[in-house]
């Protein structure tokens, strides 16, 4: 029965990318002139794997490509070259390559990207300074390699090789596996040409030899097993220890699988699991079977609840109120735990936002002549996944900022009495109920006389005005803004901080910025865990209920006479521990009618947005609860002054006031009405 391939295609192209991913940074750790055995087998495993996948879907010519790159990295690990820095490059390059190829085989296009064929020709100019030993030589003679045991007290193993008939489709070397035991010490291979039909029944991308193999070495059988873990599904491996008896054992298993051989077809290709996605990098995801397990366990426990209130229900009667209320009861807790374990399963290490920082520092700092050292805390720390989507590129912003403008040339930093390395550290930690990511480095620092000065010519401050190092720092993040004096391919246009801004505060976040001159800066981001449940504070403003994010509520309280004060602007202040604080009226702003009859009578909700404090006058506060965010720009439009919806428990349906969207809309009818607004020093 012939298999259609194609329904695996999404399987192959995620593991591919998977696989890609872990050769990149597995080449990041390696080093000219020495090669780590544990490292430089991993990156030959994925391009083996690459290859392999490749030669069963018929991608003949990326068949081919990773055939190169997989015969260098076995000359290397083999110690038959001595790694430089152009076979680093060249390996990195290669990974670029291969991701552009698996995006094209996703999109059902058959073109090869235009750097294929270069970068063949310059793996082919590196593989002609070698010389590669004839492995497939049909003699019984030892092949010249010495062995890695010399000096030791040498085992006899004796192998019996019978490979599946179609392992050389699947891009699978009998060659490759050879050359690995020879490394083990001295290897005979015996060819057995028995079992080769004639002429008219031969097929060329079939395998039709068998082997008997003769090992001298003292390794394990877990290491000569190792060798054939590629092919071990589909072939018989027989290995027989030292022994006198070994080659009458040898002998009859040869006899044996000769006959299976001939006997046995090509085992179709299975997978358990078919993912029916357009996009392998945003629409599929892997789970920690422990979360499973956890989600199966909580829904065991809802249907034993479940099926206590169905038992009360059946026979009902007010005696019977208190068990319906302990029944009630666990169904809350049980309800909550599963939507943790359910929201649970979103949640990734932020590894994988991290993911293309060292290729890009590497890179970068090669670039501008800088030596900088990066240094990653806290990857395991788990973020939802789309939030991790739209954090990679603010992340990648950031960090190509701090290499361009932040750290100093080798020459300015020894000028400055600093060590030639510079440090770019990244560092993601769990605070409360939010996730904290910090990009810090020991640069040159923020310099705010020079920011100052450009947001003056730019209109974006007032040169009469005084501004606080946070205001200062914060004119960064304003659209075009860039001290840069020459445009550069990395950076100087001014485009990109307004960007990251605002794509923090889209998902619910904010930055800081922190500077000293001559020592560095550090940008923290704080996100929430989720964007799909939140905690929430339901406020009271007339006869409506909205809801405010808890994580921006510092504090709420309530006002005394004479604690208010109106500037010249018509802006209310009140100081709250030695700070002034802006009072925003919310009826005014979203147009509702009040209950208040003076600013007393309701309650100031003290808010945090971009680094400065708020507060917002409501009619009452209400109750706190976790509620399920609905996007209103995907089923209604977007609406002013609000970032989503929710459904409370009376069926009720509650807006979810977005904090930063009423600060800017207020700040910018000030402007508008009163002109500038008065500056109130802390």
């Amino acid at each position: 029965m012939d298999i259609d391939l194609k329904q695996f295609h999404q399987v192959f192209i995620e593991e591919c990318l998977e696989g890609l991913e872990v050769m990149e940074a597995e080449l990041l750790k390696l080093h000219p002139g020495s090669v780590d055995s544990e490292v430089i087998n991993t990156i030959f495993r994925v391009a083996h794997s690459i290859k392999g996948g490749a030669g069963t879907f018929g991608f003949h010519q990326l068949t081919a490509f990773t055939h190169v790159a997989e015969t260098l990295l076995d000359d290397l690990r083999a110690e038959k070259l001595v790694l430089i820095d152009g076979h680093i490059n060249l390996f990195l390059q290669t990974v670029d390559c291969l991701r552009a190829w698996i995006q094209l085989l996703a999109d059902d296009s058959e073109a090869i990207p235009d750097a294929a064929e270069s970068l063949k020709q310059q793996y082919n100019q590196f593989l002609q300074l070698d010389v590669n030993p004839d492995v497939s030589s049909t003699g019984d003679e030892p092949l010249a390699k010495p062995s890695v045991m010399k000096g030791l007290d040498d085992s006899d193993w004796l192998i019996h090789f019978v490979p599946g008939q179609d392992i050389l489709k699947q891009g699978n070397e009998p060659r490759l596996i050879f050359a690995e035991l020879q490394d083990m010490g001295e290897l005979k291979v015996m060819p057995k040409l028995d079992n080769i039909p004639s002429w008219n029944n031969l097929s060329p991308e079939d395998i039709y030899v068998t082997w008997d193999l003769e090992l001298i070495s003292q390794v394990s059988e877990a290491q000569i097993k190792e060798a054939f873990e590629w092919v071990e599904d589909e072939s018989t491996i027989i290995i027989t220890a030292p022994s006198t008896q070994a080659q009458s054992i040898a002998s009859e298993a040869l006899a044996t699988d000769n006959k299976m051989l001939a006997e046995s077809k090509p085992s179709p290709v299975t997978t358990n699991k078919i993912t029916k996605t357009k996009s392998p990098e945003t629409n599929s995801i892997r789970v920690s079977i422990d979360k499973v397990d956890a989600l199966i366990n909580m829904v065991g426990e809802l249907v034993i609840t479940q099926a206590m209130l169905e038992e009360l229900g059946q026979d009902f009667s007010v005696e019977k109120l208190p068990e319906l209320k302990k029944g009630l009861t666990q169904l809350s807790q049980h309800t909550r735990e599963m939507q943790d374990s359910v929201m649970k399963i979103r949640m990734l290490p932020i590894q994988f936002a991290f993911n293309r920082i060292p290729r890009m520092v590497r890179d970068l700092s090669a670039q501008l002549g800088k030596n900088v050292v990066l240094r990653i805390h806290g990857e395991e720390t788990e973020l939802d996944k789309i939030m991790l989507e739209k954090l990679s590129d603010p992340i990648v912003h950031l960090v190509r900022n701090a290499l361009d403008h932040g750290i100093e040339t080798i020459e300015e930093r020894k000028l400055a009495g600093k060590s030639d390395v510079a440090y770019l550290d990244i560092n993601a930690f769990h605070q409360g109920g939010e996730i904290i990511v910090e990009i810090r480095d020991d640069g040159r620092g923020l310099n705010r006389d020079k920011i100052h000065a450009k947001a003056i010519e730019k209109g974006i401050a007032n040169k009469e005005q005084r501004y606080s190092d946070n205001q200062i720092d914060e004119f960064i993040l304003s659209p075009g803004f860039s001290t840069v004096e020459t445009v550069s391919d990395i950076s100087g246009r001014g485009v990109g901080m307004d960007v990251v801004k605002r794509n923090i505060e889209s998902l619910g976040g904010d930055i800081k910025i922190e500077s000293t001159a001559g020592e560095g800066s550090c940008f923290s981001i704080r996100l929430p865990l989720t964007l799909s449940i939140m905690d929430g504070q339901l406020v009271k403003i007339g006869s409506k209920t909205y809801i405010l994010p808890i994580m921006s509520i510092i504090e709420s309280l309530q006002l005394k006479d004479g604690m208010v004060t109106k500037l010249a602007d018509d802006t209310e202040v009140f100081k709250l521990r030695d700070e002034f604080i802006s009072i925003i009226r919310l009826y005014k702003v979203l147009n509702h009618k009040t209950n208040l009859k003076c600013i007393t009578d309701g309650l100031l909700v003290v808010v945090e947005c971009g680094n400065q404090k708020y507060g917002l006058l409501v009619d009452d506060l209400a109750a706190q609860q976790q509620v399920v965010i609905k996007n209103l720009e995907e089923n209604f439009m977007k609406v002013s002054c609000v970032s989503g919806a929710t459904i409370l428990g009376n069926g009720t349906v509650a807006l979810i006031l977005d904090i930063a969207d009423i600060v800017k809309r207020v700040t910018n009818e000030r402007h508008q009405q009163q002109g500038p607004r008065a500056h109130v020093a802390a």
